[in-house]
């Protein structure tokens, strides 16, 4: 159930599973990942078995999560435990194809770089979820874990759009594939210089519409609910809430 991460099961007394959760340590962090349960016990439980086997030495500085909720009493419990938390809106709209006419370029490996500089400049104090610290170093790390890994899917170079200013992005649509008929959207960033001119629309209509030629039937992403301007943007475009998740942080 933890695919091979240190973690734990939550068993009553009549032997049925009740949950499980795991952690994955990255540098300074724990990050707490796939929390399930069906009884607050069971969630406390896990998250307190969770805490003290990530929080042996060496100690992280901060302990984070981003999950659907789908634990019994779950944001309750975390801020029980000191957890700082925020709501995100998982979103989603049909594709389809049309007539391709891009004003973007692809993803390469060379945007790297670039696109953690734009999604600092982009979030500036509102990024803390992503960064704690705000450095470049933490949001190279970020954008890393992103195109590098596949928690968040596995990243479609030629369907992410980027706007390029010589050695800097001005505008960012990062696309993956989390499921054959399913493309997602983990970050949409254009800096504050270019904003209100249509490029995010323009940009995600662009990632769109190759994918829906491959057969993808719907788009989807995670906005914060504190974010009415993107919440409002995204309505505009046909996306509707699908789910909840959270975001957690606990700084040790």
């Amino acid at each position: 159930v933890t695919w091979g991460l240190p973690g734990s099961i939550a068993i009553d007394g009549d032997r049925t599973v009740r949950g499980w959760a795991y952690f994955l340590p990255e540098g300074d962090t724990a990050h707490l990942g796939g929390v399930v349960a069906d009884t607050r016990e069971a969630t406390d439980a896990l998250l307190d078995a969770c805490l003290e086997s990530a929080l042996r030495p060496p100690r992280p500085t901060r302990v984070s999560c981003f999950l659907p909720i789908r634990a019994e009493g779950f944001e309750d419990a975390l801020r029980t435990r000191g957890f700082v938390c925020e709501h995100y809106r998982y979103l989603s709209r049909t594709i389809s194809a049309g007539e391709d006419s891009p004003h973007a370029d692809s993803w390469n490996a060379a945007d790297l770089l670039p696109a953690a500089t734009l999604l600092r400049e982009s979030y500036e104090s509102e990024g803390k979820h992503f960064a704690p610290r705000g450095t470049p170093e933490e949001w190279e790390q970020y954008v890393r874990s992103l195109v590098e890994r596949p928690g968040c899917g596995v990243i479609e170079p030629t369907v992410t759009r980027v706007v390029r200013n010589g050695s800097h992005l001005q505008a960012l649509v990062l696309a993956t594939r989390i499921a054959p008929g399913t493309l997602h959207l983990p970050q949409v960033a254009v800096h504050p210089s270019r904003r209100r001119q249509g490029l995010a629309v323009r940009l995600v209509d662009e990632a769109c519409r190759p994918a829906a030629a491959r057969g993808v039937k719907q788009a989807t992403l995670l906005v914060a609910d504190s974010n009415a301007t993107a919440r409002a943007l995204y309505e505009k475009m046909g996306f509707t809430n699908r789910s909840q998740f959270l975001a957690g942080t606990l700084t040790v």
